[in-house]
């Protein structure tokens, strides 16, 4: 039997039940091509990113490890619907299937059903289901499903570090770097949120590199990065803006690439490893 529940928020929430015998989620047809969870690498329309044995990491929520019993949970009653964090349909005895839940699913406006004999409804505010779930756990196989990584991170606690950004201290040591010249005032404040994620990466990318290899990536960078300003003789590039400070991330992350056929220049929107 299929059972829909929905956490309450807080330290102690707890599961409410909301109904039975629905099938709220469709299992999407392609789970067969998962991919490891990688910051770098953009899914495809038809891909997930999948974590195995997930019922041993740190992220795995209790409920999920015991057996599926519907008599454990009460019914929802109407003060808690303002106090819901996500949902989880349990389908086939086998699916777990989770929504986050946020301001935009909830709608509180005048509406009517499209069918022969349409009333208007105004008193209770509704509840809209996405079309496909933003998680889904395979407890048969032990595998967690996700498309994005920030929808789930209210989920599932602490699974967040998977995308890791940038302290305010790792910033600083970053911009210390004697490859890099800060000017007009620029500096770890000024550093946003996207530039701080993709310091992260960089940071380890870049403490990997051999001193041959750090020379190879300088001139890599000058060679795509015409605008970016390079001083030959101090070996540094000048970073006065978020853009100059992305163009440099992206070159260490080796991002530009220059086609076979046609010889363009181009920069990789999400990259993985073959």
């Amino acid at each position: 039997m299929n059972h829909l529940l929905a956490k309450k928020s807080g330290r102690n929430g707890q599961f409410v039940k909301l109904m039975s015998d629905e099938n709220v989620f469709d299992l999407p047809d392609d789970l067969d091509n998962p991919h490891e969870y990688d910051t770098n690498y953009k899914l495809e329309d038809d891909e997930w990113f999948a974590i195995e044995e997930f019922s041993k990491t740190d992220y795995i929520i209790d409920f999920l490890t015991n057996d599926f019993n519907s008599a454990e949970y009460n019914q929802i009653v109407r003060a808690d619907y303002s106090r819901l964090n996500y949902l989880c349909s349990y389908q086939n005895d086998r699916y777990y299937f989770f929504q986050k839940l946020s301001k935009s699913q909830t709608i509180n406006r005048k509406w009517f059903p499209l069918d022969n004999e349409p009333e208007l409804h105004s008193e209770n505010p509704i509840i809209v289901i996405k079309e496909v779930a933003d998680a889904i756990y395979d407890k048969t196989n032990d595998i967690l499903y996700f498309k994005k990584l920030p929808s789930i991170t209210t989920i599932f606690k602490g699974i967040g570090e998977l995308y890791r950004e940038a302290t305010q201290a790792d910033t600083e040591t970053f911009l210390q770097n004697d490859f890099i010249n800060l000017v007009d005032n620029y500096d770890a404040t000024k550093v946003k949120k996207a530039n701080r994620k993709r310091i992260a990466m960089a940071m380890d990318t870049f403490n990997n590199f051999n001193p041959a290899q750090k020379n190879s990536i300088y001139g890599y960078i000058k060679e795509y990065c015409d605008e970016l300003e390079f001083s030959d003789d101090d070996k540094c590039f000048t970073i006065g803006t978020e853009e100059n400070l992305k163009q440099l991330l992206y070159g260490i992350e080796q991002r530009y690439y220059t086609t076979l056929i046609g010889n363009e220049k181009r920069l990789a929107n999400s990259v993985t490893a073959m």
